[in-house]
């Protein structure tokens, strides 16, 4: 049997270079952002490994100078390069832009089903507007990676009209 898609709890991401931001349409129709488990409306996309631990946000922006080589910033202007042209190595283990890209990915997929108390299954995943193929293909796999059934990836702009958008729809929206 398969799962009633009306029942599934679908998420917004926006996969900034420097912060992230998750949002939700709340119980009145209205886009909330879901603050991080760190009480924090936007998570620093940066990455610590700490031996076989990866630790995604404030923590680890706080850690990026008494540890430089334990951490990972500015991956999404890495996006859409193969492991030859980028990779970063922690722990063992050698891992692509889009690797770690599903390392923050799951942490925002994390905390929002510890806010919204169920699970989060589905996401929209903004990238810039100038994203290619390559940027948009790897941000997609970024967040199946991440265990996220990517509905769309969509441009930051056009995400921003839609938003402005929803908020007209009660108010002058003709038939």
């Amino acid at each position: 049997m398969s799962e009633n898609p009306t029942n599934r709890k679908s998420i917004g991401i926006d996969l900034g270079t420097t912060f992230c931001a998750v949002a939700h349409i709340d119980a009145y129709g209205k886009p909330q952002i879901i603050p991080n488990a760190e009480s924090e409306r936007i998570t620093p996309s940066v990455i610590l490994f700490d031996g076989t631990n990866a630790v995604v946000g404030t923590v680890a922006k706080q850690n990026a100078v008494a540890e430089p080589d334990k951490i990972v910033d500015f991956i999404k202007r890495e996006m859409g390069k193969s492991k030859s042209q980028f990779s970063r190595a922690f722990g063992g283990k050698v891992y692509s832009a889009e690797e770690l890209s599903a390392v923050i990915l799951r942490k925002l997929k994390s905390d929002a089903e510890k806010y919204l108390g169920e699970q989060v299954t589905d996401a929209v995943i903004t990238v810039p507007a100038y994203f290619n193929d390559a940027e948009r293909t790897a941000t997609l796999h970024a967040g199946q990676l991440a265990g996220l059934n990517v509905l769309q990836i969509i441009n930051e702009p056009t995400s921003a009209a839609l938003a402005y958008g929803l908020d007209k729809l009660d108010q002058d929206q003709t038939v």
